[in-house]
């Protein structure tokens, strides 16, 4: 059993686990945070009982959320401590800056909603919701610039065998931030849409809650469509031409380009043939992927070899940023003998290019990519056909219409774990990317042993997590939301507690 490779999975499954209540999260805290401003602004009984409501849902994906982010961080520095030794005065800011501010913020005020929305007044609860949302939104900021400045790292310098910080703000402007967070955040949003939406789908579906239920939907609906279309363009073709600029490697095994072409096409589907480095039956629309990627119809984009090239001659070698020439030979020096080459071989650099180039699984990567592209198209097209529905009066009786919100509604969550894992493997061997790679930040001295062994408790406790969510998540949704007056078809039912659990 190789420690490393079971340290990547371990790490995998971890952030693969949290980021099903991250987006949730952030995203219902934008929803309701809406909803809360539209019974301020309307005064309207159903616009208040669904604020409520969802004010519930999202204190139930914030209790999960928090503890199963807190595990990576546990695992920084038990299975990549080397990592952790190389970038802790970089890394370790934003981290505290996100504990001591953002998850402060969030939390209290989520507290004050929560328990404060039968007995505070409706300002301070409006003014609870705001701060809630600004809370996780600058909570995924400081996490964002960490793993941003992890793609494209700016304002350090290398020296004594570590990272130093040597520009605190030019860290965190890294090129890929703005471009990556708006991406992400406005992701969750599309998935706290997408949540309320279906929710009250289901209830119109069943002939229940209805004046809640038309809230629901016609909010949800909208800011799907908007923030589906956001989400293509502009912070999509964005942060891939942040990636095209920065990171080749990962934009041509994405696209399966295996050699280097001019008016490269953008493949819309195909078969990936790793063996013989080509994309059998593709099927692509000409010269579209040099355009979206460098603004030019005939752009020159790398394929894998030369971009592996391009990163070990230029990104690690060229590297300006040590501290002298002593530590830039140190340093190449361990990263080969990490990857079993011998720095005085004559060939050293070639070998080099070549443990970068075979690091990537191409055809994980490209079908991975599409499924995210895809599902991205299908948000677009679900959130325009629904505010056709809405504005032509039709949406709240489009029962097939309804049906499909309700049956789709785990597609956002599969679109962002497919988009985060092909950020993330799309940067192997990089841990640090032209710095640190698997192999030189994983801890020396864990075994692979202990490694399953705490992977497999990992999988029992996040099961039994799991099946405490849905019991939750079924509860909430047996249960509804207040009724309304006047609502013939509402039933009156208990209020759940989210803390207690109870009724």
């Amino acid at each position: 059993m190789d420690p490393i490779l079971l340290s990547r999975i371990q790490f995998a499954l971890t952030a693969g686990y949290h980021w099903i209540f991250v987006p949730a999260s952030i995203g219902m805290a934008f929803m309701v945070f809406l909803l809360w401003t539209m019974a301020a602004i309307t005064n309207e009984k159903q616009w208040h009982k669904a604020a409520k409501f969802f004010s519930k849902w999202l204190g139930i994906f914030f209790v999960l959320g928090v503890p199963t982010g807190i595990v990576m961080e546990f695992e920084f520095g038990a299975n990549w401590s080397q990592y952790s030794v190389f970038v802790g005065s970089i890394f370790g800011p934003p981290l505290m800056l996100e504990g001591l501010f953002a998850f402060a913020l969030e939390s209290t005020f989520l507290g004050v909603l929560l328990f404060g929305m039968d007995r505070l007044p409706r300002a301070i609860t409006w003014i609870s919701s705001f701060f809630v949302f600004i809370g996780s939104s600058l909570s995924g900021l400081w996490i964002l610039i960490a793993n941003s400045w992890q793609q494209t790292p700016t304002g350090y310098i290398i020296q004594n065998g570590r990272a130093e910080l040597t520009d605190f703000m030019g860290a965190v402007f890294n090129p890929l931030l703005v471009s990556q967070y708006t991406h992400t955040i406005n992701s969750a949003i599309l998935t706290g849409a997408y949540i309320v939406a279906a929710v009250g789908a289901y209830y119109l579906l069943k002939k229940r809650h209805v004046q809640v239920a038309r809230s629901a939907v016609a909010i949800g609906v909208v800011v799907l469509a908007i923030s589906a279309v956001i989400q293509l363009y502009p912070t999509g073709h964005a942060e891939g031409q942040v990636i095209a600029k920065y990171q080749p490697t990962k934009l041509a095994a994405d696209e399966g380009l295996f050699k280097t072409e001019k008016g490269a096409p953008m493949i819309i589907f195909g078969i990936v043939d790793e063996k013989n480095q080509e994309v059998k039956a593709a099927i692509g629309i000409p010269k579209l992927l040099s355009w979206l990627s460098f603004g030019d119809w005939n752009a020159e984009v790398m394929g894998l070899h030369d971009a592996a090239r391009y990163v070990w001659y230029e990104q690690v070698l060229n590297n300006p940023n040590f501290a002298s020439e002593k530590d830039r030979k140190e340093f190449i020096e361990t990263l080969m003998k990490a990857h079993g080459v011998d720095p005085n071989a004559p060939d050293a650099n070639e070998q080099m290019v070549k443990v970068l180039e075979e690091a990537l699984p191409v055809a994980f990567m490209f079908y991975a990519y599409r499924v995210m592209i895809g599902l991205g198209t299908l948000f677009i097209l679900i959130g325009l056909i629904g505010v056709l529905l809405l504005l032509l009066g039709k949406l709240y009786d489009a029962r097939w219409f309804l049906k499909v919100l309700v049956v789709t509604v785990p597609l956002p969550w599969l679109a962002s774990e497919a988009g985060w894992f092909t950020h993330e493997v799309g940067r192997m061997p990089w841990m640090v990317w032209g710095m640190v790679t698997t192999n030189t930040g994983v801890s020396p001295n864990v075994s692979a042993t202990h490694v399953l062994i705490t992977l497999i408790g990992f999988v029992v406790v996040y099961s039994v997590l799991f099946y405490i969510w849905l019991h939750f998540v079924r509860k909430l949704i047996r249960e509804g939301p207040e009724p309304v007056e006047g609502d013939v078809t509402a039933k009156p039912t208990p209020a759940v507690s989210v803390a207690g659990g109870g009724q």
